[in-house]
């Protein structure tokens, strides 16, 4: 507040000697100009005139903020709140304070103010991680991260920026680029290609390793390495003549380079704690109405069976309904292995991953899950794991399946107990027509309307591969 009133006197004062310059010019060098032209060509009038309306705005504006806190005063003691002096509401209005006399504020403004106040070198996809932080980081522990971690790091540091939740720095690293070996250049061999080709994965472990064994910073903060944001491409003549010969300059004056931005340790992709109830009522009923639409599934395809449906509809007899289990059960059995692959390889690389959430489908009972992550995974690596070992271990189950069912359907004794489906079924996909033209090429010849018995494990890795696609 002293700061603010002193730098406020300042620029009155020089406002005020800049109108006396103004008017001793005016009377020394103008004077003559003036008799000359015949009219008035003073400046300090018209500057004079101009900060006056200037220091009214400023005086208006100030009694408007009063008179608006004074009817925030009149509004805070109907609501039984406590009192306080107008100078002080003036000035935590001035100088920014909070309304609290603790200074805090809720976690809704202070998320809706981070957001705001968002530097332009934050990357969006953790610009709403930096708002919803839970804690703040002080100055002095970013000015470690670049006096302890960054020293002879492979990262040598130009210059940083900070907020309260998050700080970047800039500075050269190593490129992550291939570098092939040719003839002027044979002494570059494999083990050097692969060391050039991960030099900044190999320099962000590195900092890793040495944030592991801080002692004040392995439980304050962690690192990401992500492009500049803020970079743009310098426009030259090489760039302009690669453009007209039809290329592009990929030099490395012209990719983004990495920085490395900081978080707080206590930031995560999701904290059990933020699922309300509502949130959780809805998990557990997409999980129930997942349950159903499976079992819907395998009802559904026992609807063409003469005999299914004569028992069912007709005679209201519900011992032939368990026929139907092999492929409800199937699709679960899938949807589970589909998680455990993902789980599997996130304990793999240390990533704690949430409980699944499935997506109920009518089509083929369950389309999947929503997995949520409880940690961010150390490497790009680890994350296209995580994320590909679901999907593709239960895609590998799932067309093992089909092949399996098309070949008990073909070597099949009886097939009055199966599942009976429509032809076009089978050529729903150019992987699925795939895989049928090859194990049974004659299903593929028989029209899309015609109806075709088909063993169970058929529709369990259908619906596998469908959920996995």
């Amino acid at each position: 507040r002293i700061q603010k009133k002193e730098e406020i006197d300042r620029i009155s004062g020089l406002l005020d000697r800049t109108l006396e310059a103004v008017e001793i010019l005016d009377e020394d060098g103008l004077s003559a100009e003036e008799s000359a032209n015949g009219k008035s060509t003073k400046l300090a009038p018209k500057l004079r005139v101009r900060v006056t309306d200037l220091r009214q705005s400023r005086d208006a504006l100030f009694q408007r903020r009063v008179d608006s806190l004074s009817a925030s005063i009149t509004n805070s003691k109907s609501a039984g709140r406590k009192k306080d002096s107008i100078d002080a509401y003036v000035n935590r209005s001035i100088d920014g304070e909070d309304e609290d006399k603790e200074g805090k504020r809720t976690k809704e403004e202070k998320m809706m103010a981070r957001l705001l106040e968002t530097p332009a070198w934050m990357p969006p996809s953790l610009a709403s991680f930096a708002a919803t932080s839970p804690v703040e980081v002080s100055l002095s522990h970013w000015k470690m991260i670049k006096s302890d971690l960054l020293v002879d790091s492979g990262f040598m540091c130009t210059s940083w920026d900070c907020t309260d939740v998050a700080a970047i720095f800039r500075g050269s690293m190593p490129r992550a680029y291939r570098k092939k070996k040719t003839s002027s250049s044979p002494e570059i061999d494999g083990d050097d290609e692969e060391q050039i080709d991960n030099s900044i994965a190999t320099v962000f472990e590195d900092l890793q390793e040495r944030l592991k064994n801080h002692p004040e910073l392995n439980d304050r903060v962690r690192l990401f390495v992500v492009y500049d944001y803020e970079w743009r491409p310098s426009f030259d003549n090489s760039m302009a003549i690669g453009r007209r010969q039809g290329g592009w300059d990929d030099s490395e004056q012209n990719t983004p380079p990495p920085v490395i931005i900081a978080l707080a340790k206590e930031v995560e992709p999701e904290q059990e704690l933020e699922r309300d109830l509502g949130t959780k009522s809805l998990a557990a009923f997409s999980t129930v109405c997942s349950i159903l639409t499976t079992f819907t599934y395998g009802l559904s395809a026992y609807a063409l069976n003469p005999a299914f449906f004569q028992s069912v509809v007709k005679e209201n007899d519900i011992t032939a309904v368990p026929l139907c289990f092999p492929i409800f059960f199937g699709v679960l059995a899938i949807s589970a292995l589909h998680e455990v692959g993902h789980f599997v390889a996130a304990k793999r690389y240390d990533v704690k991953l949430g409980l699944p959430v499935p997506i109920p489908s009518l089509q083929v009972g369950a389309f999947g899950s929503i997995t949520p992550l409880r940690s961010f995974p150390s490497t790009r690596t680890a994350l296209f794991d995580v994320a590909l070992s679901g999907p593709g271990l239960s895609m590998l189950v799932s067309m093992a399946l089909l092949a399996s069912g098309l070949v008990l359907t073909i070597s099949a004794q009886s097939i009055a107990a199966f599942p009976i489906v429509p032809a076009a079924t089978m050529k729903s996909s150019f992987l699925v027509g795939s895989i049928v033209s090859v194990v049974a090429p004659k299903m593929m010849m028989v029209p899309l309307s015609q109806p075709v018995p088909i063993h169970p494990a058929f529709l369990v890795g259908l619906a596998g591969i469908l959920m996995s696609a």
